[in-house]
């Protein structure tokens, strides 16, 4: 019960690893403030939170709108009096393209989502922080916001700059006693993988180009959610946890390579 009495606002959060997160803090004893897009799903993880013993709502919005997310942290504030942890989790990568192969449109969706909604989610819960006396933010960054990865630009891109978006808070919001910290997990087995999860061929080629042979368990990033959002990390401040099976010393995966090669030898 390392988190009980605090209260944890995670975006995204009505499905993969982010419900994993809200499941994972709750059974440590926080009160859980779920989001989705869409609020009867959201309403649906809070019921199966609640039955977990803590207390917990459902807000929804988009991340990417400044009023959505405002009414969104109102509505959490107006639920439980103070947010003591927000875990900015909500992202998205609809596509897999050659970066001459890119749309405008498809690169502000994913830099809206992606960057700038951690930002307008970290600024509102941060201005409720720094009245409070202090809080944690957490930010889901990406080991390909580090390495880079073929066909994956604005996914990249928005990930690099979650990673300095962290610093930079983390720096400027010490003096109200907000630590700010990001996770930057490998290729994790759930969320937004899942469709990957259905071709064997795939995993077992991902698998392979990981030093340590498999995906990432979703419940490895939720135990290092919970490290950062415990008094166990007091001294952690502006930090990027990697979690990527040794991906980064390595080399970049290839997707696009590897989806080539795969569907070459279905042909064959």
């Amino acid at each position: 019960m390392r988190l009980k009495g605090k209260v944890t606002m995670i975006t995204g959060s009505t499905r993969g690893l982010g419900k994993e997160l809200a499941i994972g803090f709750a059974k440590e004893g926080s009160d859980m403030v779920i989001h989705g897009r869409n609020i009867e799903k959201a309403k649906a993880v809070a019921k199966e939170i609640e039955e977990l013993g803590v207390r917990a709502s459902a807000v929804s919005g988009d991340v990417s709108l400044s009023r959505d997310v405002e009414q969104m942290v109102e509505e959490a504030v107006r639920s439980f009096g103070r947010v003591d942890i927000l875990i900015n989790n909500a992202g998205v990568n609809p596509f897999i393209l050659e970066a001459e192969k890119i749309g405008e449109e498809g690169w502000d969706q994913v830099l809206d989502v992606n960057l700038k909604g951690v930002f307008l989610c970290s600024q509102a819960v941060g201005k409720r922080m720094m009245k409070q006396g202090g809080g944690k933010i957490i930010n889901m960054a990406s080991a390909a916001g580090i390495l880079g990865e073929q066909g994956f630009l604005p996914y990249c891109v928005s990930k690099a700059g979650v990673i300095m978006l962290t610093r930079v808070l983390a720096y400027e919001w010490s003096r109200y006693h907000i630590l700010v910290n990001a996770i930057a997990p490998g290729i994790v087995a759930g969320g937004m993988n899942t469709p990957i999860l259905k071709k064997e061929p795939l995993v077992s080629g991902l698998a392979s180009q990981i030093p340590l042979k498999r995906l990432a368990n979703p419940e490895e990033i939720v135990q290092i959610a919970l490290f950062l959002a415990s008094e166990d990390s007091s001294y952690i401040n502006g930090a990027t946890l990697l979690a990527d099976g040794g991906m980064t010393g390595y080399r970049p995966i290839g997707f696009i390579d590897l989806i080539a090669e795969m569907m070459k030898k279905k042909g064959s």
